[in-house]
């Protein structure tokens, strides 16, 4: 075995250095540290964790015992307890029960126990109060870094679940209102209280209904019999399940055996994100439970306070379908979009529209410029019925080429309190009414290597040459220096060729770029006398920090946030600056940093918006067929699927799906800054249009000319002034 002598010894260092280093402590250089790292790689080393357990008295790890993975509600409960554990510093280590056998459940809690848990989170197989023994600490009592999911025992302990009685009522009553004679119920073993809870309250709902009810129990073993069963005798018009994992098991088999049977299935299921029609689904969020179960655990262990009890409430029927209008005019809906991850989920999910109304959805998609052209010149022989718009483009065009969806329906404003904090006045609202609602909306992030920020050398190494702590960057001169050391022409110790990036393509997009540094010293576009002065000493600043970026990235700078996204992706960048609604392509199947993305706010503190937003065309001759797909396309269930597949959802429920959460987690980051954005083009109250695209051409110009050295940044912005002044103050 490798000792830290022997590490000292080969690094050339003291004992207590090579201490040090590796326990992460102490001032030692960046040199030594390359030294011992060097060293203890170069003879294997392996650090001592039940060392470290001794030392401690415990581990900062979690522990989780379910009854199998091949269930889907278990494999996401432990995906998304793994993922928020691990996002807090803890390890997870999982143990399996073999579908509920208490030897392999005594066995996993041995095996625990020397581990020095910091939490232990069981679906426990137990069912007798004598069974739970060694859960008992030396008082007789359940230990107090126990929480039992699911299953409840009938004693003193910690606990979270959902109301399962509550579910078996609610799949009770589908069955009533679906007039079925005769119908099988299908649970697990009734000694587990969840199964017992379902079954109970399924009963006591249909106790006074003269529909035929049958009951069969089993478990993981028994399940094919236990099915083929109910197809032996009469088959039930339906059959309403408890357990998802048994319900697949039933498809199975009637899809093979008996496919000329009609046969409804319900079931008690886990959350989809991504619609399936094999089911008629009751859901239950088991990616929240895991959230939550790691997250009580770790605060218990924090804070020495655990909750007794808690009850998740049930996700329940999700509508896949709401607020659709069944019309009897099958012509199609045009919809005219932006280039955008969400223009082709968007094309994807609208194929549902047609399969359930009958209405063709046509999806055109434009550029940047092309759509912006489209908007301007737009007239009464308009083909489109719903418009996607820049949300900076909404205070300009919405009275102009929009409809006030109020108009169309009044009962539309009830649905805005269902969208993320802050997105409601600058997505929908002009004058007063609402003219769109938010599809995709995102806003500027600063995202990050986390495996080059939290590295040991380069941490010190910057610390030595500059005296302060490499972390994200708060402002634009950190921001700066921070990409000068991950340069390697400038560092030839970088890992990474550039240390940041820099999206210019068209005049827009840069100035883009200019309004995040800008925003970063000043609220709004207007200053505190409310008015707009692009040549200020704080505009100079921006733009002198953004053309020194140039030193700092690749001399082919992106043309389009997509473009950014894959530079980034490819490993060979340290920082960036990126709208939320883009960073799905930082997963693709090719990038380098999966696992390595930090994110944060934007210096500065004051990101910049973005995203889209729908209304409906004042040239629509069918309104209320494009209200209700703009408000079936924004309702949480769709808008989740569309993130799932790389958008972003407006909607606040769809951060409560762990999936999305877990597969794109700066999105949870993302949704509460939105209420941080200032940024105004034009005072609150002015009611006054601004045209945000010529103002960015304008800019961005500016930048253009600076950066590629036509004139300096003051020079630049004195002419961006000159023609701000000429177009939008000396108008008639």
């Amino acid at each position: 075995m490798v000792t830290i002598k022997d590490i000292a010894r080969a690094a050339g260092v003291a004992q207590g250095t090579v201490s040090n280093v590796l326990n992460e402590k102490g001032n030692v250089s960046s040199e030594k540290i390359k030294q011992v790292m060097d060293a203890a790689a170069s003879l294997g080393y392996i650090p001592n964790e039940r060392a470290k357990l001794l030392r401690k008295g415990r581990s900062d790890l979690l522990a989780v015992i379910l009854p199998n993975l091949r269930s889907k509600q278990y494999l996401d409960f432990f995906m998304s307890f793994k993922a928020y554990a691990e996002n807090h510093n803890y390890s997870v280590c999982q143990y399996l029960t073999n579908d509920d056998q208490p030897d392999a459940e005594i066995n996993a809690l041995q095996d625990i126990r020397s581990l020095m848990p910091a939490g232990i989170a069981s679906f426990t197989s137990f069912t007798s109060q004598s069974d739970y023994i060694p859960y008992l600490d030396g008082k007789k009592k359940i230990r107090e870094n126990i929480i039992f999911i699911e299953r409840d025992p009938d004693i003193s302990c910690k606990y979270i679940g959902f109301n399962y009685g509550q579910a078996g009522k609610e799949l009770a009553k589908k069955a009533l209102e679906k007039i079925y004679t005769n119908i099988c119920i299908l649970t697990g073993s009734l000694r587990l209280s969840n199964e017992l809870a379902f079954y109970d309250g399924f009963m006591d709902t249909m106790k006074n209904s003269s529909c035929s009810v049958s009951h069969i129990q089993t478990d993981s073993y028994r399940k094919l019999q236990n099915v083929m069963q109910i197809f032996h005798d009469s088959t039930p018009q339906a059959i309403f399940i408890s357990n998802y994992g048994f319900a697949e098991s039933v498809k199975d088999i009637h899809n093979t055996f008996y496919p000329e049977l009609s046969l409804n299935i319900h079931t008690v299921s886990p959350v989809f994100t991504l619609p399936e029609k094999d089911f008629d689904k009751y859901e239950l969020n088991y990616r929240q439970l895991g959230k939550i179960a790691a997250e009580t655990l770790i605060e218990n262990d924090l804070s020495g306070k655990y909750p007794e009890k808690r009850i998740l409430e049930n996700s329940g029927f999700r509508d896949w379908f709401s607020n659709i209008i069944y019309s009897d005019n099958k012509s199609p809906l045009n919809i005219l979009t932006l280039d955008t991850p969400s223009a082709y989920t968007l094309r994807s999910l609208s194929r549902l529209y047609t399969q359930k109304t009958g209405i063709p959805v046509n999806i055109t998609i434009y550029s940047y410029d092309e759509i912006y052209e489209a908007f301007t010149n737009m007239s009464k022989d308009s083909v489109f019925d719903i418009l996607r718009l820049d949300v900076t483009w909404l205070s300009w065009f919405a009275e102009k080429i929009l409809q006030p969806l109020d108009g169309i329906d009044p009962s539309v404003a009830q649905c805005l309190n269902e969208f993320i904090d802050g997105t409601i006045e600058p997505f929908s609202m002009i004058n007063g009414h609402v003219y769109a609602l938010p599809t995709s909306p995102s806003m500027q992030l600063l995202f990050y290597r986390k495996d080059l920020f939290n590295d040991p050398i380069y941490r010190r190494t910057y610390f030595e040459k500059y005296r302060e702590e490499l972390l994200p960057p708060d402002t634009f001169d950190k921001f700066n220096r921070i990409a000068a050391f991950f340069t390697k022409s400038l560092n030839p110790a970088s890992p990474v060729d550039y240390g940041a990036t820099l999206t210019l393509g068209s005049t827009g997009v840069a100035g883009s770029e200019f309004l995040a540094r800008f925003f970063s010293y000043q609220d709004n576009l207007y200053d505190e006398h409310y008015n707009v002065a692009l040549n200020s000493p704080a505009a100079v600043r921006a733009l002198e920090q953004l053309v020194e970026i140039r030193n700092y990235s690749s001399p082919k700078y992106n043309s389009w946030w997509t473009n950014t996204a894959t530079s980034f992706a490819g490993g060979n960048i340290a920082m960036t600056l990126l709208y939320s609604n883009y960073a799905s392509d930082l997963l693709s199947s090719t990038s380098k940093v999966v696992g390595n993305i930090g994110y944060a706010l934007v210096p500065g503190g004051n990101p910049v918006i973005g995203g889209g937003t729908l209304g409906v065309s004042k040239y629509s001759r069918r309104s209320n067929e494009a209200l209700s797909f703009i408000r079936w396309i924004c309702s949480e269930t769709i808008a989740s699927a569309e993130t799932l597949l790389g958008s972003v959802s407006p909607c606040k429920k769809s951060y409560e799906n762990y999936e999305i959460v877990n597969s794109y987690p700066w999105l949870n980051f993302a949704k509460d800054c939105f209420v941080m954005a200032r940024g105004r083009r034009v005072p609150e109250l002015s009611g006054f249009p601004f045209d945000e695209r010529r103002f960015l051409s304008i800019i961005g110009m500016a930048v253009k000319n600076a950066y590629s050295n036509v004139q300096s940044p003051k020079v630049a912005l004195d002419h961006a002034q000159k023609m701000y002044n000429e177009q939008f103050l000396n108008r008639d």
